[in-house]
Order: C-alpha cells, then sequence, then structure tokens
C-alpha cells in the first residue's frame, strides 16, 4: 500500500505566503512572524502556542527558541535574524514583553476583549486563509509547515542526524519520512548521469 505523503511548500510557495500578512498592522505583524517562525524552527503547533516571551533565549550570541516538545523533551532551536526582527517587531506594538506572557497572542477584531495564549485553532486559521490567499491549491495546514522545514534541510543536503535534533524527534526513524525527493529532483538526478552520451 502505497504511503501518504504530507504536503510541503516549494520555496516560491511558502514567499507567497509570507507576502500575505499585511505587516502595517499588528495582526500582520503578528502573522508574519508566526509563519516565519515556522518555516524557520520546524516547530509543531502546540509548540508555537506554548511559547512565552522568556523561551527566546541567546546562546553564545545566536538567538534561540527554548521548546518543550512530545514528551516533555526540551530543544533548543537556532532563530534566523529574520525571524528574530519579525517577533520583534511585533512584541514591540503588542506591548506584551513580559517574560511570563505568552509570545503569540490571539486578536480580537471587535470591541473589548480578553487577550489569550494562541489556539491550535487559530493557527491552523491563519495557515489555511494565507494559504488561499497565496492562490496555493494544495491542501496546507499547520504540519506542512514542519514537513517544508525539515525537506528543505534534507534536500539542501543537512545530515539526518541535525534535522533530527531540530525537529525533536526521539526516533531518527521518524525523521527519514522526510527524505522523500520532488519529481524536479528525481528528472535532473536521472539526467545527471552520463551513460551514452
Amino acid at each position: 500500500m502505497k504511503k501518504k505523503e504530507t504536503e510541503f511548500l516549494t520555496e516560491e510557495e511558502a514567499e507567497a505566503m509570507l507576502r500575505v500578512p499585511d505587516r502595517r498592522t499588528l495582526q500582520g505583524k503578528r502573522d508574519y512572524a508566526i509563519l516565519l517562525t515556522l518555516l524557520t524552527t520546524g516547530l509543531r503547533k502546540a509548540e508555537i502556542c506554548s511559547l512565552k516571551v522568556s523561551s527566546l533565549a541567546t546562546y553564545r550570541s545566536q538567538a534561540m527558541i527554548d521548546v518543550t516538545g512530545k514528551g516533555k523533551r526540551f530543544r533548543r532551536v537556532p532563530l534566523k535574524p529574520e525571524a528574530l526582527l519579525a517577533i520583534q517587531d511585533y512584541l514591540k506594538v503588542n506591548g506584551n514583553g513580559a517574560p511570563d506572557h505568552p509570545l503569540f497572542y490571539t486578536l480580537g477584531k471587535h470591541g473589548p476583549y480578553e487577550s489569550s495564549p494562541l489556539t491550535y485553532k487559530s493557527v491552523y486559521t491563519l495557515i489555511k486563509s494565507c494559504a488561499e490567499k497565496a492562490l496555493i491549491k494544495k491542501n496546507i495546514h499547520p504540519h506542512c509547515l514542519r514537513h517544508t522545514f525539515a525537506t528543505t534541510l534534507l534536500d539542501q543536503g543537512n545530515d539526518l542526524k541535525t534535522v533530527q535534533v531540530l525537529m525533536g524527534h526521539a526516533e531518527i526513524s521518524s525523521t527519514e519520512v522526510y527524505l522523500h525527493t520532488t519529481d524536479d529532483r528525481k528528472v535532473d538526478a536521472v539526467n545527471s548521469l552520463k551513460f551514452g552520451s
């Protein structure tokens, strides 16, 4: 039986999604920061929802996110400078910079509201909405961004063990599912053969 492959984004599709949020607004700043963080850290949706301001750390002059993942396993994931800037830009406007505050909040659109930590549903809705507005026809959901992170790293030649640690997988077999290749890469690989030239 053929194993169903999870969808993942091409680089062009990921960039198209990142162009959707209006970064002049608080919601746009938040949405952009969430998308960029998911695409460049491979966090699970539960992990991004549970982040606090204090999850942002610096280790050996490198920005990091401290994450407690499945099985209460702790890992430290490097944060791209662009992602850190996006988060800082959002926090500056949001004004919830206390260490014990959630990093990302839901944003009420009508009248007074209680700000509450990001929910699984709000992450799912954000990603579905951005994918639709970016005219992506694939069935995109939060795990697709995690899948995109792992697939892109492996396609770029990073070793399986490093990707396993970044993903927070207990077993390397969990990481191996991301070792699929795209049709274009298969064609390029076959066409690179010199036989009969």
